[in-house]
């Protein structure tokens, strides 16, 4: 027998799926438009602009995934279910998931204008290719594509089913340790951000101990 899905199941979808892409469409059109393409001018006459660019698009996209994936393990308990609106709290765990994204997107994208390190289109799409240290910025391209499947996998949950499509999400925590690993060995920034890091990563352990051992 097949399953129709209710209209305020197809209603909530339509919504996270819009909330999900806007900072996709907002990055998009701003490349697109006058500033994006002043920028692109900028960065190609800039020393280095570009790799402040791609570092401060880094940090933001890092913090972005941290907080989707903590507040993923807090939907999977009764901490939030309790406290915020089920509708709410997916839409905000899409809208981090895919503003990471685009985060991440724009960060590689800055990298083709850099004057130091020659990046091409290959390198940043090909894990393990490129001039600066190739295995970490790798993995980081690695992860970069578990983050599209697991993105767009929610889209699909009706026709993979809710059992594989939740195999399937355990890949988010694979991708913030192959990022955090990225980004502690790769980043310049990393002396200052280790205690980011380090916090996240004790929160996101604690937080998923607190989930397999007492079920809450």
């Amino acid at each position: 027998m097949q399953i129709t899905p209710s209209q305020p199941v197809l209603w909530r979808t339509k919504l996270q799926a819009l909330l999900g892409i806007i900072p996709l469409i907002i990055i998009f059109l701003l490349l697109l438009s006058p500033v994006g393409i002043n920028l692109s001018t900028i960065l190609v006459s800039s020393d280095k602009l570009s790799w402040y660019l791609t570092r401060a698009s880094g940090v933001v996209a890092y913090l972005s995934l941290a907080t989707s994936t903590v507040w993923g393990l807090l939907l999977s308990t009764k901490l939030v279910k309790k406290v915020v609106p089920a509708v709410l709290s997916l839409a905000m765990h899409t809208y981090l998931s895919w503003l990471a994204i685009g985060l991440v997107a724009f960060h590689a994208f800055v990298l083709l204008f850099d004057n130091y390190y020659t990046y091409s289109v290959a390198n940043l799409l090909i894990p393990f290719t490129g001039p600066y240290k190739p295995v970490y910025v790798g993995l980081g391209i690695v992860a970069f594509y578990l983050m599209l499947l697991t993105s767009v996998s929610f889209y699909a949950r009706r026709w993979i089913g809710q059992k594989n499509w939740r195999r399937l999400h355990y890949l988010t925590f694979a991708v913030y340790w192959l990022v955090t690993l990225h980004s502690w060995v790769a980043g310049t920034d990393s002396p200052t951000l280790t205690p980011i890091y380090a916090g996240s990563a004790i929160l996101i352990l604690f937080l998923t101990v607190l989930r397999i051992v007492f079920k809450i």
